[in-house]
């Protein structure tokens, strides 16, 4: 490896068609691809000069992360769980350790989840059309009832697919009380910070914008209601996709989201050496 991109130093042109290649044509997996695109081509936030500022260790590791996603298979995947159980966060490490797209429920029902089923999934088959859902796609927190995942399975078999791998992840009211009242967000990226378990390096600031970070709105009382709902629903969910076949994995959303991560992943492999 060393040796190969030694051998790009003079030439920045081979380097270009190195990675428009690989990166791009033949692997379009997420927005990182077309990053990899404006690279390749000498444009937008990254040159040449840039990269010879990134640790030689950081641009293999990256580079073999990538190469490491097309020996993994496709998959389509729902993570699921009460609020402030780690979704956002877990469905963005499944992203990045399977090549997937990543879809929310937000994306699909809105901000306050009033969008229709038929909306929903009207939005999804929009969504799935893009390239970075080649490879497969998460879903962030839907389907939330039984009847929006028959919705999506009548969407996904006129396409000749289905869901994989449903992940339910669990945690005690107290813990997602105290998740919930921590929450930071920067609005115009959706990212998430908390006070205790994921703060920005500057305070009340986003790491890669300086833009301010707000705290999003709470109630207690809602948070009581929704988890008797989450309770109801996710129970007729599993029986659900248990039914049609779909991997249930169970994990325990209590540990650090390493840990969390790395639970999912496993049931995301479960389920694919299942299948074989």
């Amino acid at each position: 490896m060393g040796a190969t991109l030694d051998s790009f130093d003079s030439n920045w042109e081979n380097a270009q068609e190195l990675l428009h290649g690989a990166l791009c044509q033949n692997f379009q997996v997420d927005e990182l691809c077309w990053e990899a695109l404006l690279l390749a081509q000498g444009k937008g936030r990254v040159s040449p000069e840039d990269l010879e500022t990134v640790p030689t260790a950081e641009l293999i590791t990256e580079l073999r992360r990538r190469h490491d996603l097309l020996n993994r298979k496709p998959a389509n995947v729902a993570v699921l769980g009460p609020p402030c159980a780690g979704k956002d966060t877990q469905a963005d490490a499944l992203r990045r350790a399977f090549g997937l797209c990543r879809i929310s429920g937000k994306d699909l029902l809105g901000d306050s989840g009033a969008s229709s089923d038929e909306q929903a999934v009207s939005k999804l088959a929009e969504l799935l059309e893009r390239p970075q859902c080649r490879r497969g796609f998460v879903l962030d927190g839907f389907p939330r009832t039984v009847a929006q995942a028959a919705r999506l399975e009548e969407e996904l078999s006129k396409r000749k697919k289905g869901l994989d791998t449903a992940i339910f992840l669990d945690a005690p009211k107290d813990i997602l009380l105290e998740r919930c009242q921590g929450r930071l967000l920067h609005e115009a990226s959706g990212r998430l910070y908390h006070d205790s378990h994921r703060t920005p390096l500057e305070k009340g600031v986003d790491d890669f914008t300086g833009d301010p970070l707000i705290r999003p709105s709470f109630q207690e009382s809602k948070l009581k209601e929704d988890l008797e709902r989450h309770q109801k629903d996710s129970t007729l969910l599993r029986q659900f996709f248990s039914k049609k076949g779909c991997y249930v994995g169970e994990v325990d959303a209590t540990k650090r989201a390493e840990e969390v991560g790395s639970a999912c992943i496993e049931s995301v492999r479960a389920r694919a050496h299942t299948a074989e």
